[in-house]
């Protein structure tokens, strides 16, 4: 359950991050792909925690 939480809260961060930074520019990384690559990986987390737990209650 700890990685279903895990994996919902980067997304929404993520998302945010994406959403409100496009037209920020800086000079290492941009905020808006960033943000982008966090939703992705948040997403991931979730949804590979859900498939675990579904595989420990067919147990």
């Amino acid at each position: 359950m700890k990685g279903v939480v895990i994996g919902i809260v980067v997304g929404v961060i993520g998302l945010v991050l994406w959403l409100t930074t496009k037209e920020v520019e800086t000079s290492v990384i941009s905020l808006h792909k960033a943000g982008m690559i966090l939703a992705i990986i948040g997403a991931a987390e979730a949804l590979f925690a859900l498939l675990g737990l579904g595989k420990k209650a067919k147990k």
